[in-house]
């Protein structure tokens, strides 16, 4: 994800200038937080479904679920406000870990492809 995080910076500041850029710097940042938020939740709810013995209670993980949602969506409107370019950026940074998942398949299709051979 940082690789692309640096690689997606170059572009948007080359083709949205200055408030691409920071809208996908702003994007990035947040698919990463939302990454480890979802990542955390995952573990706190596997826990609680297999050991039953997980500090965090229900309620909050489906609070925090929903927060993840609302803070994307209120960013983005706030940024639509200010600047399109930003807008645009941003969107391109959120995106980022649907091409780090991709970015994962071609690796692990080689390396498997390679093995088979």
């Amino acid at each position: 994800m940082i690789g692309l995080a640096g690689l997606g910076a170059l572009l948007c500041a080359w083709f949205f200038g200055i408030p691409g850029l920071l809208g996908f710097l702003i994007g990035a940042f947040m698919s990463y937080v939302n990454h480890r938020w979802l990542e955390s939740m995952v573990d706190a709810l596997g826990e609680r479904i297999t050991t039953g013995s997980s500090s965090e209670r229900g309620g909050v993980l489906v609070l925090r679920a929903i927060l993840r949602y609302v803070s994307i969506a209120v960013a983005a409107y706030v940024i639509f406000k200010v600047s399109r370019a930003g807008l645009y950026g941003f969107l391109a940074g959120v995106c980022l870990p649907i091409a780090a998942i991709a970015c994962e398949v071609g690796v692990e299709l080689v390396l498997g492809l390679r093995q088979e051979v």
